[in-house]
């Protein structure tokens, strides 16, 4: 009676892991992109996961003590607004590195745009392409770094692991 219980057990264990398996596979078909090519991009050379940064850079200009931070988006990505349409987006936050220590700017963020994405009721807004952000009050130290922090998701729906990214062509 014993090895009939084990057998039972090990067969509903086994049964249990390939209705997970094909719970887990099925979600990942209905969620995956269409296209081989949106499929490839969502995998690194190497078999790792891709972060944003893959897909977003960012660039900065000074005025005076201001500037303007401007999100680089790839084709058919965006990132999510500030402040996050949910609580578990994680928001394109733009920092400012001082010392090895990072201190959020102040920021004045633009209204996003419609992703098109409703979750639970609510409309997904998302950053695309060129958005610019004004920032204030950043400081004077040459060693200081303007960071951005931003999830990239595809029009399909395929977010990457967040990344924090420095700004390029500008000092604080």
């Amino acid at each position: 009676m014993k090895y009939s219980s084990k057998r039972k057990a090990a067969t509903l264990s086994v049964v249990v892991a390939l209705a997970a398996v094909a719970v887990f596979f099925g979600w990942r078909q209905l969620s995956a992109p269409s296209t081989e090519s949106a499929s490839i991009s969502a995998t690194a050379v190497g078999g790792g996961i891709m972060d944003s940064s893959a897909h977003v850079t960012a660039s900065f200009t000074v005025n005076g003590k201001d500037g303007i931070v401007t999100l680089h988006i790839g084709k058919n990505w965006h990132v999510n607004a500030n402040p996050a349409s949910l609580d578990n987006l994680i928001a394109s936050t733009i920092l400012i590195e001082h010392d090895g220590s990072q201190r959020e700017a102040q920021a004045t963020y633009p209204p996003g745009k419609s992703s098109g994405i409703i979750i639970d009721g609510t409309d997904v807004l998302v950053y695309e392409n060129g958005v610019a952000v004004p920032v204030q009050s950043l400081g004077s130290e040459p060693s200081d770094r303007v960071l951005v922090r931003v999830q990239a998701c595809n029009t399909q729906g395929v977010c990457l692991a967040p990344a924090t990214i420095t700004a390029s062509n500008g000092q604080i």
